[in-house]
């Protein structure tokens, strides 16, 4: 397994998101329902690759992102049956495991599903994730593009779940992907459990001591805490 991964359960998963568990779950790795003659199987929306840990079926960094623009096709009312069949056309004209989770996947307001491609002149053009991929509207509308970074394969790498004035970044090269802030390696859940701890006995000079102990400013420890009550809010 690499180390640059990024390792998730579908609990963490589903705190990133402000999903429930259960819905990550059936998003990432299908679900089967009891129907009059018996079950009816739905496939998942996205491929999968780590194994079980502990019990649970986890995810990587670029599954991650796979699952924030599901989320952004489900917020839009797009049917399963259009984002299976988009991942598929996707994944054929990308080479990858991987579409949307790549900088050119898109979601149009009209719910529909398009990819940017490079035309033999050098322009972009827009193609309709359907059937063989018709020419669509070349209007292009780029969720969450704010809040991703991609390497130079067009892969994201980086995602700011705040957006990037949050202070707070998930980059799967650092600690397993936790969310940690910006520039320094610290997660965040460390200084949360240290304000906790420093708030028992320092009171209101809690936030001081901890930027103190981490070498950090206060309004970066201010970040950590407003990340956590973010996280919550969901």
């Amino acid at each position: 397994m690499r180390f640059n991964t990024g390792i998730y359960t579908p609990p963490e998963a589903a705190a990133l998101l402000h999903e429930k568990p259960e819905t990550v779950r059936r998003w990432a790795f299908g679900y089967t329902r009891q129907r009059t003659g018996g079950k009816t199987g739905h496939p998942p929306l996205i491929r999968t690759e780590l194994p079980v840990v502990e019990g649970e079926r986890t995810l990587t960094f670029v599954e991650l992102v796979e699952l924030l623009y599901v989320r952004a096709f489900h917020d839009a009312r797009v049917g399963w049956s259009t984002i299976r069949e988009a991942a598929s056309v996707a994944a054929r004209l990308f080479a990858t495991d991987h579409p949307f989770a790549l900088r050119q996947v898109y979601l149009d307001p009209g719910s529909f599903l398009y990819a940017a491609v490079e035309e033999a002149d050098g322009t972009e053009a827009l193609i309709e994730l359907r059937g063989h991929g018709q020419h669509a509207i070349p209007q292009l509308v780029k969720p969450y593009l704010d809040q991703l970074e991609f390497g130079t394969d067009d892969v994201a790498s980086r995602w700011w779940p705040m957006g990037r004035r949050g202070g707070v970044v998930v980059d799967p090269r650092i600690g397993f992907g936790a969310p940690v802030i910006e520039d320094t390696g610290i997660r965040t859940g460390t200084l949360c459990d240290a304000f906790t701890a420093e708030r028992a006995t320092h009171g209101k000079m809690a936030l001081e001591r901890v930027a103190w102990l981490y070498e950090l400013k206060p309004a970066q420890v201010e970040d950590a805490l407003r990340f956590h009550r973010w996280l919550k809010a969901a």
